[in-house]
């Protein structure tokens, strides 16, 4: 009987490594071993039901101790992380393989820095990109002053996946044994599914980190959830599940271990006086690695180096002159370690571009004077919390937590509003075909602390006024109730018959959006909606479509006929193709249509359009009204044409502007003899442009 308990637990933890081996071999070697010895491959999440019942035997009770004072299992702390980590590592991998994980996007280039290292000896990546497929990219070979191929990406995601390439690459000997087509050049799969179990390694690793980080102020329980919650709340677990090749869960992983760092080696006492030499030196190093992931992680040392500002100015006004040249000591050494910790990233942009520091042509521009702030945290393309709710609280409670802890707090702030800007500033602010507001990752552990923060005060606050909270609750169902109501008082939704619950649900989710529109983008929702005379909801299109917001893009076209139900107000009848594919839409003799602009210029409308004609038909004429200024009358014929007009800067508005299309006559095409259409036509419209002079 004492040999149960360890018999059980090695079963347990035998067939959790076999799970997991198995899923890492259907991801990485595309092949089963299950399938090749018994005939039979279970579904990946049956896999993971049987590491979490293999997990659950890992704890089995230990036998009576045949000794006094003498132990037996393995249900330590750090056993029970190590159980943990390696469930959720399985978990992931059977999503990785659901979702079809692979190399892609932004993860090409990065991998090039490995490939071409490992294979090559070098950072010249001509080769390299053209056997990963990107030969069709010109300006990739533009030669850099070297004679090298170009690269705006970093070297630090190659160095922390080279472990898991070798793996790829032992994988690869093995398979190209029996299948010649699996090149052991780094090239094949092996190699590319590699680094995605990376990304999975590296975000489990970050998600430990920032628990550390949120329990050294909350109580464990209360850390983990706000780290689950924050992680699959957000952006990150796209990151790790689908597009783990991309940088963001190494990067995520290297902040929260700078940031647990940082906050390990201070007090409250003494803030960052408790921090010694090596420590400083340590920090430093890590601030510079992690900035060879991403660049702008450079921004998160601005955490000690409040520390040693306020140590400095503490210091100076005590007369402590010793104290003073100590931290000015440790900052300069801080400084020179981050250097070194940098110096990969260096090295590679001395062999590219013949320089220790280089910018690349082919990254985006970075605008710092035309940052967009308010976009990349609310709009609906990709912004930070209309795309990821929980971060929204996050921030709320950062401003709780900084209440309380002002030296902790602040740093965080700044350092989060730094990224903002940063991102904001960057050309393609949204991150191109991202998920959320993916380059965020870096603020990630800030957040799960603000998640936190917002828990503990939740709890408090539905402690102290349960009644608040039920009201709450209630006012949550009577609006979803109301909602259900509309959408039947509409016909969307038929009483009396089955319905699906997905389509009534979606109804009424829509029903709420065009009452409300999304609560985390307020308020600027709310301020948008009452500056332009129009309701919350069309701020995610009217808010972040704002023709000439992009300054390499003065002009900007709605095409009529093909989404365009976001701008068009009355006066339009349905969407029609022509026999040339041209969308367009027959107008009654009045519409009106929404305009977005970012800013007020002197602007070129022209409008694609025909009359509508009939033998017998008098001239028709356009008169068009900008937010209520009436331009000079135009011409129009029957047949398609383009009809222009100058206008000055003082009839537009930044926002959203209100055209109004008058047209001299309309008729119905059943009153003048050409069929039985009983609608009012005055012209068909293709498009309207608008373009800065």
């Amino acid at each position: 009987m004492r040999l149960i308990g360890p018999i059980v637990r090695f079963a347990g933890w035998f067939a959790l490594a076999g799970c997991i081996v198995e899923l890492a071999g259907r991801l990485v070697a595309r092949n089963s071993a299950l399938l090749n010895l018994a005939g039979a491959a279970p579904e990946p999440w049956l896999l993971v039901a049987l590491a979490a019942i293999a997990a659950v035997a890992t704890v089995a009770p230990p036998a009576p101790p045949s000794k006094p004072g003498r132990t037996y299992g393995g249900a330590g702390p750090h056993t029970n992380v190590v159980r943990l980590f390696l469930l959720l590592f399985a978990a992931g991998l059977a999503a990785q393989l659901h979702f079809g994980a692979r190399l892609q996007s932004d993860g090409f280039y990065y991998f090039a820095y490995l490939r071409s290292i490992t294979f090559d000896g070098d950072v010249e990546f001509s080769n390299d990109y053209k056997l990963l497929g990107l030969g069709d990219k010109p300006h990739l070979f533009e030669p850099t002053p070297t004679g090298y191929a170009q690269s705006a990406w970093t070297i630090g995601p190659a160095i922390v996946w080279s472990p898991f390439f070798a793996a790829g690459h032992a994988v690869a000997i093995r398979l190209n044994r029996t299948n010649p087509d699996v090149s052991t050049n780094g090239i094949s799969f092996p190699y590319r599914q590699a680094v995605c179990v990376a990304g999975l390694f590296y975000a489990l690793l970050g998600c430990w980190f920032c628990y550390r980080i949120a329990a050294r102020f909350y109580t464990d329980r209360l850390a983990a959830t706000a780290t689950a919650i924050t992680i699959l709340g957000s952006f990150m677990i796209w990151y790790i599940v689908k597009e783990p090749s991309m940088t963001h869960a190494p990067s995520m992983a290297a902040v929260s271990a700078f940031m647990l760092g940082w906050l390990s080696t201070r007090t409250d006492a003494d803030g960052g006086w408790a921090r010694t030499t090596r420590q400083w030196a340590w920090l430093g190093l890590l601030a510079g690695f992690m900035t060879t992931i991403r660049w702008q992680n450079a921004l998160f040392a601005i955490l000690p180096a409040a520390d040693g500002l306020v140590m400095l100015v503490v210091a100076w006004r005590a007369g402590h002159m010793a104290r003073v040249k100590r931290t000015l000591l440790v900052g300069a050494l801080f400084t020179v370690c981050a250097v070194i910790g940098f110096l990969p990233q260096m090295i590679a942009w001395n062999s590219i571009y013949g320089s220790w520091l280089a910018v690349s042509p082919v990254g985006p521009q970075i605008r710092w004077w035309d940052p967009h702030l308010i976009d990349i945290l609310f709009s609906s393309r990709n912004g930070l919390f209309s795309w990821s709710p929980v971060l929204y609280f996050g921030a709320i409670g950062m401003v709780i937590f900084t209440a309380g802890r002002p030296a902790l707090g602040l740093p965080m702030i700044a350092s989060v509003a730094l990224m903002t800007y940063f991102n904001a500033s960057v050309q393609d602010w949204w991150g191109s075909a991202g998920f959320g507001g993916r380059r965020f990752d870096g603020t990630i552990p800030m957040f799960i602390v603000g998640v936190a923060a917002f828990g503990a005060w939740a709890v408090e606050a539905a402690r102290r006024h349960p009644g608040r909270v039920m009201a709450a609750v209630g006012a949550l169902l009577a609006a979803w109730n109301l909602a259900l109501m509309s959408v039947a008082h509409q016909g969307i939704v038929r009483i009396g018959e089955s319905v699906s619950f997905g389509d009534t649900s979606a109804a009424q989710a829509r029903e709420l959006h065009g009452w409300f529109g999304n609560p985390f983008t307020y308020p600027v929702s709310l301020g948008f909606a009452m500056r332009n005379r129009v309701g919350p909801s069309q701020y995610d299109l009217l808010g972040v479509n704002r023709i000439y917001g992009d300054p390499l893009q003065p002009y900007g076209r709605i095409d009529i006929g093909a989404g365009d139900q976001w701008v068009l107000g009355t006066g339009w009848h349905a969407a029609e193709r022509g026999g040339d594919g041209t969308t367009f839409r027959w107008v009654a003799q009045g519409a009106t249509l929404l305009l977005p602009l970012d800013h007020a210029a002197p602007t070129t409308l022209q409008i694609r359009l025909h009359a509508f004609g009939f033998p017998g038909a008098t001239p028709q004429a356009l008169t068009v009204l900008v937010n209520g200024h009436q331009l000079a009358p135009l011409p129009v014929g029957p047949g398609w044409e383009v009809v222009q007009i100058d206008t000055d800067a003082g009839i537009w508005r930044a926002g959203v502007n209100r055209l109004r299309f008058d047209f001299t006559w309309s008729a119905r095409p059943a009153d003048v003899g050409l069929g039985g259409d009983p609608r009012e036509l005055a012209a068909a419209v293709d498009y309207v442009r608008v373009v800065k002079r």
